[in-house]
């Protein structure tokens, strides 16, 4: 009995470790690509959540913008709910009585699942941007190929 769970163990291990370095989390989320101020842009990641893929999505985006209007000095109402915020969150703010844009590139993604207790599916997804350094320039984004 123990050489057949062995023998499973043995033809099973190599394809569950092949699978892990399939889905091997990038580099760039925990090491950002050097920001380019002469281009007037920085690379920041965010980690959004959410039962689906789109509110994963929606959480990422609200706080990738909630930390590029703190950047920019506007103030931020870090007590506001997240959640409420993410079907608000666009890319324009006020400042000082004028709209103004905050442009910002979505680069790369990776998301992974899990479960919380043994049904509730979970997203948790992590988007590389490039972010506008400065609302008075428009930014020359680049093309980002390394997100593996």
């Amino acid at each position: 009995m123990y050489k057949y769970i062995l023998s499973i163990l043995i033809i099973c291990l190599p394809i569950v470790a092949f699978a892990q370095i399939d889905r091997e989390m990038p580099q760039w989320v925990n090491k950002l690509p050097p920001a380019n101020s002469q281009k007037h842009f920085y690379y920041r990641v965010t980690l959004g959540e959410g039962e689906t893929l789109d509110k994963a999505y929606a959480n990422a985006f609200a706080k990738a913008m909630m930390e590029a209007r703190w950047k920019l000095g506007v103030r931020v109402n870090v007590s506001d709910d997240l959640e409420a915020l993410e079907g608000k969150v666009t890319s324009a703010i006020n400042v000082q009585g004028q709209t103004m844009s905050i442009p910002i590139n979505k680069v790369c993604e990776y998301w992974e699942e899990y479960h919380l207790g043994t049904s509730k599916r979970q997203i948790r997804l992590y988007v590389l941007w490039q972010v506008a350094d400065d609302g008075r320039y428009e930014p020359q984004f680049e093309d980002y190929t390394n997100c593996k």
